[in-house]
């Protein structure tokens, strides 16, 4: 699996920016697309795909270590849908 600093060096290496610039443009990419996403807007990124934000409601859970049952919260999650072009790069089934 792939860590943020491997992916900041290895878009250095193929871009030639140096990896303070790529860390900058990538630490912006990731707030803006929070900030979207917590102001309750898709963000769609062509061939990669959709992050939406998602309510998900409250629900009965329980406690692992005293098995008593309670409620939890409300919360918003993020969903991330890929886009059909990258699944069938993905699966060498391109158009």
């Amino acid at each position: 699996m792939m860590n943020k600093r491997e992916l900041i060096y290895s878009i250095a290496e193929q871009t030639g920016y140096t990896q303070s610039a790529v860390r900058k443009v990538l630490n912006t990419f990731i707030d803006t697309v929070f900030n979207e996403v917590k102001s309750e807007n898709k963000v769609r990124i062509g061939g990669l795909g959709v992050f939406s934000p998602v309510l998900q409601k409250s629900r009965p859970v329980r406690n692992p270590q005293t098995m008593e049952p309670i409620m939890l919260a409300p919360r918003t999650t993020i969903k991330f849908r890929t886009a059909d072009d990258l699944v069938r790069k993905l699966n060498n089934q391109e158009k």
